[in-house]
């Protein structure tokens, strides 16, 4: 399977009577953009801002972040949720590059709690939706609506704007073009027979929180009873997959950009050989965990004959461990395996970042500590919430774990731990 993403760099955001792209400068009609949105009936109401790096602006509320991709070729755009159900991962897809599209949540209240993007100031750098110009949804839901229909809105609302902004590029002369492409699994060329073959294990959501129907995470499947699956990595960087409504610590922009594919990738033919993709969930009970351990390891192991795997969770204790159950069946069988984690202690130790202790498992990695505490500076204007705003302008104590992007478990995050 062979996938192209075409990038178009943007270097400005505006507003304007059209949206279209103009060399590097991208003109948003938010008017019209406003119009198409408010067809959704579950949202009553829809506002539209931009945020710029540099900007001394806060956005606040956040709830997803998705990244403008549209495809050229007849394909679906977000299959199953946006589009039709039909396999992503192949053709061409347009990209934007430095835009980014940013879903609030109207009905979250507690200051404490929210997530937020910092445009200026020393936080700007600990995300990567501080140097990307964003465009933020803020909607609100109409009085009948429930909870998750809302959230299915304002995702879909997301999805439509990040598809309409990047079909601005469909005539333009891409920027550059990232290729990926593997050949079928077994199929190892004799001269690289000698590397190592790897496979990722994709921890998508976590059963702690159930899905609601609309909450299309795998090709629009709420992933209620789903065992263990091979994928194709082109199909995850590609829509198939979405964060799901309460997913902790990962956003649709970051399994968009996946960074573990993106290294298996950079690294296949090199110095490893990318076997493929295991999608998992974090199950709720024992008897679900220990069923989707061994059939995780079973595919890694016999499926994809892999010798090495690496691991992401999404969320916190509960699929902290689920992913560690799935690495200890694995090394069993002879795959050795590296686990990326967070930091689960309130202390910042090294052993804070376990919460379990299975013979093997003793790769791991640190992407920080949701629970670190940081310093938001006083800033000049909040986007996604008016009515708590005098609240947010100020300098405010809060943790990494609410400034959206500094901890992403799939690997994209800038904060590092250092054991001394």
């Amino acid at each position: 399977m062979r996938l192209e993403l075409g990038w178009s760099d943007v270097d400005e955001v505006t507003a304007a009577p059209a949206t279209r792209l103009a060399g590097k400068r991208l003109e948003v009609d938010l008017d019209g953009l406003r119009e198409l949105l408010s067809a959704d009936p579950r949202l009553t109401r829809i506002r539209l801002d931009l945020a710029h790096p540099g900007e001394r602006c806060r956005i606040a509320r956040v709830f997803d972040v998705v990244a403008p991709r549209a495809k050229t070729d007849g394909g679906e755009d977000f299959p199953g949720v946006l589009g039709s159900v039909a396999r992503a991962g192949h053709g061409r897809t347009l990209a934007l590059g430095g835009v980014a599209v940013v879903a609030t949540d109207q009905q979250t209240d507690n200051v404490g709690t929210l997530a937020v993007i910092d445009m200026a100031g020393p936080n700007a750098a600990l995300s990567a939706f501080g140097r990307t110009h964003n465009l933020v949804i803020s909607a609100w839901p109409s009085p009948s609506t429930e909870r998750s229909d809302y959230l299915a809105a304002v995702r879909l609302a997301a999805l439509k704007t990040a598809v309409h902004l990047a079909g601005t590029a469909r005539e333009a002369e891409p920027n550059r073009v990232d290729v990926f492409e593997l050949p079928p699994s077994p199929r190892v060329p004799p001269e690289l027979a000698h590397l190592p073959r790897v496979a990722y294990v994709f921890q998508i959501h976590s059963h702690q929180r159930p899905t609601g129907l609309d909450e299309g995470i795998l090709y629009g499947d709420p992933v209620r009873r789903m065992l263990p699956t091979i994928v194709h990595p082109n199909e995850v960087l590609d829509g198939a997959v979405l964060r799901g409504f309460m997913g902790r610590s990962v956003t649709t922009w970051a399994i968009q950009n996946h960074p573990m594919i993106r290294a298996l990738y950079a690294q296949h033919g090199r110095t490893l050989w990318f076997e493929g993709v295991v999608v998992t969930v974090a199950q709720a009970t024992e008897p679900e965990r220990v069923r989707s351990a061994f059939l995780t390891a079973g595919l890694v192991a016999h499926a994809l004959g892999a010798d090495g795997a690496v691991l992401t969770k999404i969320g916190g204790g509960a699929p902290h461990v689920d992913m560690a159950q799935a690495a200890a069946h694995c090394e069993a069988l002879g795959v050795k395996t590296t686990a990326v984690v967070e930091d689960m202690s309130t202390d910042g130790s090294a052993e804070g970042m376990l919460l379990f202790d299975f013979p093997g498992v003793d790769a791991l990695v640190n992407v920080g500590s949701s629970q670190e505490p940081i310093i938001l500076p006083a800033m000049e204007r909040v986007v996604g919430a008016d009515d708590i705003a005098s609240k947010l302008l100020g300098e405010t104590r809060a943790t990494y774990g609410g400034l959206c992007g500094a901890i992403e478990q799939v690997g994209a995050t800038r904060v590092m731990a250092e054991v001394r």
